[in-house]
């Protein structure tokens, strides 16, 4: 087909494609705008701002250096920032919350994680009841805290805390 015909069939297609677009009966006109008289004050209302949303970060896997997670001590550590990574409070209450709230209400002790993404636990050692961790926290303005320090366990629930921020 030589350059010519080309051009014409295209034309055609155009013209073809062009006339499925042309408005039928029932097809709604474009609203029209009327402006205000000259001197006529316009009062818009004040935007609305949508409710702050908390959006949580998936947190990544806890993970164990040493020793592993066969311990027990270690793993009722690693149990409760699973439960805090997972937004299960009444579980991390149970598994040493309450503990270390020290006296605090539940209520306060949920409301301490609202500017906490997740947390990443790295167990560093075991020595008897007592679980030496490094932890990082992710806040949720992107800021990360980070912690060295220990646990201490017994009868499977954290019963006291030694941590120190370090960044």
């Amino acid at each position: 087909m030589g350059a010519k015909n080309r051009v014409a069939v295209t034309l055609m297609a155009a013209a073809a494609l062009a006339a499925c677009a042309v408005p039928t009966q029932g097809t709604a006109a474009p609203a029209v705008t009327v402006a205000p008289p000259p001197n006529t004050i316009v009062i818009q209302p004040p935007a609305v701002a949508a409710p702050p949303q908390t959006v949580y970060v998936a947190p990544p896997s806890t993970r164990t250096v040493h020793p592993a997670p066969a311990v027990p001590v270690a793993r009722t550590v690693i149990a409760y920032y699973d439960a805090l990574n997972r937004r299960d409070f009444p579980a991390a209450w149970n598994l040493g919350g309450r503990q270390l709230a020290k006296g605090g209400s539940y209520a306060s002790y949920v409301k301490g994680f609202a500017t906490t993404s997740w947390a990443e636990l790295t167990v560093t050692g075991v020595s008897g009841n007592t679980v030496h961790v490094h932890l990082s926290a992710r806040q949720t303005d992107g800021s990360l805290r980070t912690f060295s320090g220990s646990y201490t366990v017994s009868g499977g629930a954290i019963t006291g805390a030694n941590m120190k921020r370090v960044s």
